[in-house]
């Protein structure tokens, strides 16, 4: 899958805010390909809360293609200075989904620590014209209390590319299936992506995006977020790429700010 970005939905990999790429055709790839990812993301908002919630998470990851075949780990250390019920839910393709539990006193109180595991794989069909991907996530409950629901969860979707000349658009689709924790219940949403990877130089590609997803809270609004991606390619085994975010809902983050390092392993 030629630069696509089948991780966009894919895999939330390391920041569900920003699409992730494919470094090489995932149908082409003869060996398979092994990268280590770690990276650091800031972001901030009311989400339709009405008090400021600003998250801090450092990230880091692995992905292996082989054949048409790419699978993904990550585990995030998060810092949230949010009131004391606000809870993030761990799981959603933009940003960082806030919960308000009734559970949890509302006084304002600063949490960190290991967040939710996530795990996910991608299988890129053997189609002529045009890249089409069938991908699915889980994210197992390793957050302390505070940091995450407490229960699994489980996403799936497909995205669809095309190469034209220099620019690839994409678009996907994912439902998510998040565990409801037993003070509040979740519903199962939808969520869309589509936007442009274009290639900006020999080893360097940019991304725009839009996306809109259903809020796992039936209180809360529908999530809207632009987002944007610039990658860089160091050398052949190393990659850098910064991203950044604006919400266009109440309920999204009001912005998102990123780095990103990757070192190819084999």
């Amino acid at each position: 899958m030629h630069k696509s970005t089948v991780a966009a939905a894919l895999l939330l990999l390391s920041f569900p805010a920003a699409a992730q790429q494919v470094s090489e055709p995932a149908s082409r790839t003869a060996r398979a390909s092994g990268e280590a990812i770690a990276g650091v993301q800031y972001q901030t908002g009311k989400y339709g809360t009405g008090e400021r919630i600003e998250t801090t998470s450092a990230v880091a990851g692995t992905r292996v293609v082989t054949g048409r075949v790419i699978l993904s780990a990550s585990l995030a250390y998060t810092r949230i200075d949010a009131p004391g019920n606000v809870v993030p839910s761990g799981s959603g393709p933009l940003g960082l989904p806030i919960l308000v539990d009734p559970s949890r006193p509302a006084a304002r109180v600063r949490r960190q620590g290991i967040g939710d595991t996530r795990l996910g794989a991608a299988w890129v069909l053997p189609i002529k014209g045009a890249d089409l991907a069938a991908y699915g996530q889980v994210k197992l409950p390793t957050a302390k209390r505070g940091l995450g629901t407490g229960k699994a969860d489980y996403a799936a979707g497909v995205e669809a590319s095309k190469t034209i000349g220099r620019v690839t658009p994409f678009a996907s689709v994912t439902y998510t299936m998040p565990g409801s924790p037993d003070s509040y219940r979740l519903r199962n949403a939808w969520s869309g992506q589509a936007g442009l990877n274009a290639s900006l130089g020999s080893s360097v590609s940019g991304q725009i995006a839009y996306g809109h997803a259903q809020n796992p809270s039936s209180s809360l609004v529908d999530e809207q977020l632009l987002s944007t991606r610039l990658t860089a390619g160091a050398s052949s085994k190393l990659s850098l790429s910064v991203h950044g975010g604006v919400g266009l809902s109440k309920s999204a983050p009001e912005a998102i700010a990123g780095v990103q390092l990757g070192v190819r392993m084999f």
